[in-house]
């Protein structure tokens, strides 16, 4: 990168020595490498404003949402695109581990974030939790900890949605009561007995139901999609936390761009908000089963926000093979894969099968 190109990335010089200044995760301030100074930054939530959702895309632009210009690094390898506030010659792409990154950065405007989480969990920590984590299943080798060589660990921000609604549901349907009857039926022998066979009384019921959904997360990153149980299972911040976007708080750290684009994202939002509500005015009719359940369900006061979360990612090596896990930067919630003993598997079937046949010895005596 030329220094022309630097020219719009954050500066945040050190007082003392003059050497740029990065976030410690740590001291959560603004942290010089060279001289150990430290410079407090403040964390406001006087920006955090809900967007009305009431866009139209017009030429692949939102001409209603909030925007930002910035430089976009794409890696040539998967495509994924990040930004970088500091002077970085050499840039491993957090999703293919790929060196191969295009120096050339465009400008782009983008709808710029309200607010982020500023990274708690240090790399150190996050280390620490997945020694913890990796050797922490019983189905895993016994030489999994040993053996599982770091390929690289990486701390970036990011892109999420965040939508709110007030929802409205109309519901009608039938609710079912079970209830049961004597049967004289005959048995295997020919012989008379009586059973109580189940039958169901339905009943007609109508109602409505309404809630308000706030902050419903949506991820908008691409790059991680095929990962998106793991990246929930990761994802469990506390979003209270939240602050104001500040980008002297992504100083020292990547950002990735949102590649999953706030229209795709509000219709994942709001199918996730109509499937709860048919769960929620199927449980409000009641009944032992329900049919014909119909629910209408009407949503206002949509609004959104675009925030940067943070997550550490990494890969693994173990036996040749490659697994990825990732570490929540801000509570240290960890989610991967990890490979599965075939001996241990193996050990667990046979016990089961054994428990079956014990079992049925017993019923046999």
């Amino acid at each position: 990168m030329q220094p022309s190109e630097l020219s719009d990335l954050v500066r945040a010089p050190c007082k003392t020595c003059g050497a740029q200044l990065k976030f410690s995760a740590e001291k959560q301030k603004l942290s010089c490498d060279y001289c150990g100074n430290t410079e407090a930054i403040a964390f406001t939530k006087s920006k955090l404003h809900e967007n009305p959702l009431s866009f139209r895309v017009e030429n692949r632009q939102l001409p209603n949402a909030p925007t930002e210009e910035k430089r976009l690094f794409t890696c040539q390898n998967c495509g994924a695109k990040t930004t970088v506030n500091y002077d970085a010659p050499t840039i491993t792409c957090a999703f293919c581990n790929s060196k191969n990154v295009n120096p050339d950065a465009q400008k782009t405007r983008l709808i710029e974030p309200a607010g982020l989480l500023p990274f708690r969990i240090s790399k150190e920590q996050a280390l620490e939790r997945f020694r913890h984590w990796v050797g922490d299943s019983w189905l895993a080798p016994s030489d999994l900890k040993a053996g599982a060589m770091l390929d690289n660990l990486h701390g970036i921000y990011i892109p999420f949605w965040t939508f709110d609604a007030q929802a409205h549901s109309d519901y009608s349907g039938e609710a079912g009561f079970y209830y049961y009857v004597p049967v004289q039926v005959r048995d295997a022998n020919g012989k008379v007995v009586t059973q109580q066979q189940q039958r169901v009384r339905w009943e007609y019921r109508s109602g409505s139901h309404q809630a308000f959904y706030d902050d419903m997360l949506e991820m908008a990153s691409r790059n991680l999609s095929q990962q998106e149980s793991q990246v929930q299972e990761a994802s469990r911040y506390n979003l209270e936390e939240v602050v104001d976007y500040d980008p002297r708080i992504l100083l020292g750290w990547e950002a990735e761009v949102y590649s999953i684009d706030l229209e795709e994202s509000a219709r994942k939002a709001e199918e996730q908000i109509r499937s709860r509500e048919e769960s929620a005015c199927a449980s409000q009719m009641g009944g032992d089963t329900q049919r014909n359940l119909t629910v209408d369900t009407t949503l206002t006061d949509q609004t959104f926000k675009h925030i940067l979360l943070p997550l550490w990612i990494c890969m693994y090596l173990y036996n040749g093979k490659q697994y990825r896990f990732l570490v929540n930067g801000q509570t240290g919630q960890i989610a991967g894969e990890r490979p599965k003993s075939a001996w241990k598997i193996a050990l667990v079937i046979l016990a089961f099968i054994l428990l079956v046949v014990f079992f049925y010895w017993l019923g046999k005596r």
